[in-house]
């Protein structure tokens, strides 16, 4: 009960000490107090920054990760509003610049300040990741003049360098910061948190930053005991039952008292076609079944005669296409599963997710492991083999959801999931896309990693695909008008600027974010600097046929099979 207190409490801290009635320009102004206590203004801006994490993954960044679906759009621009730009600039930077001008230099709050640049440096690692170029070096200013922005590349080498100087500035003797509701006062965690997130930071930008990269990820890998070693490390805020103190995930999906879209987010069919190519036990972790089953029909045999059955039986499963619709192009009917409804068909989240309590996960021990084994196999080092941390990160992702280690070493055991095998997987239900897996092991790690981004680190899962571009995302065939397309979208490359801020508040400073850009406009689909080179899927032109093969053959290959797992079936015709 005292942590709901607290929270309860800072957040009205946070919202009355970090907002002026007479800002002109959001992100020019920043919050204004004569005295606070770092600890209550910090856990302000820890709550703030991790609810709206929250709501923008049901509202936004679910979607974009194609694990989690919530039958919404690739919506590119955060509702043209600003509330992620407001938040962050006005509250959450605005509170952290005001503690720097009041404790920074003062030896009694070491490392309380490297803590708040810390979080100053994760937040702006989501904005850049969202935005592209933003203001930076001039966020804050108290004059009438516009804001220029940065640009991608002297932001990221901004905060690996600061990252750095934070986890050397910590004394874990010196100075305590309690209450702390992400480690507790554990200043050796902090450490670890800020070297960690550098180093997610220096993979993100090999391709933009090569050089920049390969000295962190050295640097860091060769000090491993700096970065987390277990899932005791795992930053996460948790949260409580009182009203004000619940997850957002509660309050918009439970409660259902904010939320923008369809109120029951469900398995995206994408990553449900990878679960079912490898035999993946996640799916009963990461889903409920279907409160309705949805019926197939499936072709069997029986081993009591030579004939072939045409049946029709229930299938445990079923995760939603991005839409329903089909391009005209394709010259298809009857797409599959259309005449499904959510959630009656379709696989939901288990009520654990969504519980008031339930903590958010800013990492865990797998997705570092993931990021070793990257590390590891572009040759920058590390104590273990790149399989090893690779091994490992499965492991940790099956120990993190309750799965034991023998269903960990039967899923590694298969084709495309064992080191250095390739695997074949099922088509996608409109058939242009295939799950197989190559024998590249940079794509299994990258696999991985993205499955286990389920279901706190949509952000993370969008930023990984922008990367690597290592998965074939199906395409959104119901845009809407948000879109630059009109009869399909692919996966948004960034958000466009909020207009109501940068485009009325900042016109010299936007005019100059256009320009670092590339000067082609605010368009989502504008590449940013961590994109490689690639040319986007035409998907008019796709060999599109339906299949299903992904769904059936659930229970075997025969009758009896269907009859030994207690499911009732009927029997169209045979021959």
């Amino acid at each position: 009960m005292k942590k709901i207190i607290i929270y309860s409490t800072v957040l009205l801290i946070a919202l009355t000490v970090s907002c002026s009635k007479d800002f002109t320009k959001i992100n020019t102004n920043p919050a204004s107090f004569t005295s606070a206590a770092p600890e209550a203004v910090l856990t302000g801006a820890f709550v703030n920054t991790i609810n709206k994490f929250e709501s923008n993954n049901v509202v936004y960044l679910w979607e974009y990760s194609h694990l989690i679906d919530p039958v919404g759009r690739y919506i590119g621009g955060d509702d043209g509003g600003g509330a992620t730009w407001t938040l962050f600039y006005a509250n959450v930077l605005g509170s952290t610049r005001q503690l720097k001008k009041l404790y920074q230099g003062n030896p009694a709050y070491t490392n309380r300040m490297a803590i708040t640049d810390i979080w100053e440096c994760y937040v702006y690692t989501y904005l850049v990741g969202c935005y592209g170029p933003i203001p930076y070096d001039n966020a804050g200013k108290t004059d009438n003049t516009d804001v220029e922005y940065n640009d991608e590349n002297s932001i990221y080498t901004s905060l690996l360098t600061r990252l750095k100087a934070d986890a050397a500035a910590i004394n874990t003797s010196g100075d305590k910061f309690s209450p702390d509701v992400i480690y507790n006062g554990d200043m050796t965690k902090w450490i670890k948190f800020a070297n960690t997130l550098r180093l997610r930071i220096a993979l993100t930008v090999q391709n933009n930053l090569p050089d920049v990269a390969a000295t962190n990820i050295r640097e860091l890998m060769g000090n491993e005991s700096t970065l987390i070693s277990s899932d005791a490390d795992d930053p996460k805020l948790s949260y409580g039952t009182a009203t004000g103190s619940q997850s957002p995930y509660n309050v918009m999906l439970v409660q259902g008292t904010s939320y923008q879209g369809t109120a029951t987010p469900v398995m995206s069919d994408y990553v449900f076609t990878y679960f079912r190519s490898y035999h993946d036990p996640r799916l009963d972790t990461y889903f409920n079944k279907a409160a309705t089953p949805f019926n197939i029909q499936d072709t069997l045999t029986s081993k009591n005669d030579n004939l072939h059955y045409i049946v029709i039986y229930p299938i445990p499963h079923l995760g939603q296409p991005k839409s329903p619709a089909l391009l005209s192009q394709w010259g298809l009917q009857n797409p599959p599963f259309a005449g499904s409804t959510v959630p009656v068909n379709f696989s939901t989240l288990p009520a654990a997710l969504t519980a008031a309590t339930r903590p958010f996960y800013m990492m865990t021990y797998a997705e570092v492991c993931f990021m070793k084994a990257e590390a590891a196999q572009r040759g920058y080092g590390g104590s273990q083999t790149a399989d090893q941390y690779y091994y490992a990160g499965i492991n940790a992702n099956f120990a993190f959801w309750g799965l034991t280690p023998a269903q960990a070493a039967a899923y590694q055991a298969q084709d495309g999931i064992k080191w250095g095998t390739t695997g074949k997987g099922f088509n996608y239900d409109l058939g242009f896309i295939n799950t197989s897996i190559p024998a590249d092991n940079l794509t299994k790690i990258w696999i991985q990693e993205w499955i286990n981004f389920f279901d706190d680190e949509a952000f993370e899962a969008w930023v990984l695909q922008r990367r690597t571009r290592n998965l074939v995302l199906p395409p959104h065939t119901n845009p809407g008008s948000v879109n630059v397309l009109t009869t399909y979208s692919n996966l948004n490359d960034r958000w466009a600027y909020p207009i109501k801020n940068e485009v009325q508040n900042n016109p010299i400073g936007y005019a100059n974010g256009i320009k670092l850009l590339g000067g082609t406009g605010d368009y989502v689909f504008t590449p940013l600097k961590i994109e490689p080179q690639y040319t986007p899927t035409d998907w008019t032109k796709a060999h599109a046929f339906i299949d299903i093969s992904f769904v059936q053959k659930w229970y075997g290959n025969n009758i009896e099979d269907l009859t030994a797992a207690g499911i009732k079936y009927t029997v169209l015709s045979t021959y």
